[in-house]
């Protein structure tokens, strides 16, 4: 009798552990999947040096994406995708977009799905975001009038691990820019399980990146541009600040590591800069780092190079 009462208890008690492992990690993936995107209030463009975006959308992988399309009168046949990072929205790289309009690039923002004014969905870091940014480039390939190979892509943080797993699978674009990327869905879960809550925590990440991708239809282990950079076949930048509090410098010194480093270039500023941050902090160094890096892998995307001022430079 008294084994039997024993038995039970610890049923019981299995039970209820489990059941608040299965609470704690639904809780987790919510932070994960389901986040609230931060308002950025209206934006004055023209203050950027770029006139007033036509508003659209564009089909995504089952979503609508809220966009803004930027036609460059000075038609130099580029086109640029920009992407904003986790919880953000299209306004928030307005600022860096002059580096390719004065260029004279077509330029495409949208937000991602789930962000913004795009439709509400559950977010997959990666695993249905590059459908729908594939899809994004295909119709700016189409309304520019464009080859793949004459559209680059740039993101930051959550965008910039976008960007890296669709190159993969687009062998012809012309290049990417990534600013601040996480090497996986699971390093970046840790990393943040750690600064948020505590070490303790990390035993509720295997549980909360399985709830994650039932809920959200992917498998977690696939968000992982670390491993989709060893397929990119165009040029690619990396760039993350040392100072970087939210995804350590080491995820990109991790996917830099992995990529065919004859064309791929990891740059750490040498100025302080947060998360995501670098341009904001130094607009002329880093529009510079840019302008290096295509003047050296991607030499024929543009047939000038433009400074800050708009003027071409020699």
């Amino acid at each position: 009798m008294r084994r039997r009462r024993i038995r039970r208890a610890l049923l019981v008690a299995a039970t209820l552990a489990l059941l608040l492992y299965a609470g704690v990690s639904w809780l987790f993936s919510e932070r994960l999947i389901a986040p609230t995107s931060r308002p950025l209030g209206a934006v004055d463009v023209q203050t950027h040096g770029l006139p007033q975006p036509e508003a659209t959308t564009v089909p995504g992988d089952g979503v609508t994406l809220a966009a803004w399309y930027f036609e460059n009168p000075g038609r130099s046949g580029c086109a640029v995708v920009m992407l904003h990072g986790f919880g953000g929205a299209r306004a928030e790289v307005v600022a860096p977009a002059k580096i390719f309009w004065r260029r004279g690039c077509h330029l495409l923002l949208y937000d991602a799905r789930g962000h913004g004014e795009s439709s509400p969905a559950l977010l997959s870091f990666g695993a249905h975001e590059r459908q729908d940014l594939r899809l994004a480039v295909e119709w700016l390939a189409d309304r520019a009038e464009l080859p793949r190979s004459r559209i680059g892509l740039i993101g930051w943080s959550y965008g910039a691990a976008t960007a890296i797993q669709t190159a993969a699978e687009l062998p012809d674009i012309a290049f990417v820019v990534a600013d601040s990327s996480f090497s996986s869905l699971g390093d970046i879960t840790r990393a943040q399980a750690d600064d948020q809550f505590g070490a303790w925590a990390r035993i509720f990440v295997p549980g909360a990146l399985l709830v994650s991708g039932l809920r959200a239809g992917f498998d977690a282990r696939d968000a992982a541009p670390a491993d989709a950079i060893r397929d990119v076949q165009a040029p690619v930048l990396l760039i993350h600040s040392r100072q970087d509090g939210f995804t350590p410098v080491g995820h990109s010194e991790l996917i830099y590591s992995r990529a065919n480093q004859a064309r791929t270039r990891l740059v750490i500023p040498d100025w302080e800069a947060g998360h995501g941050r670098s341009y904001t902090e130094q607009p002329a160094a880093y529009t510079e780092v840019v302008s290096e890096f295509l003047a050296e892998l991607v030499p024929g995307f543009v047939g000038r190079r433009v400074g800050l001022t708009g003027r071409a430079a020699p």
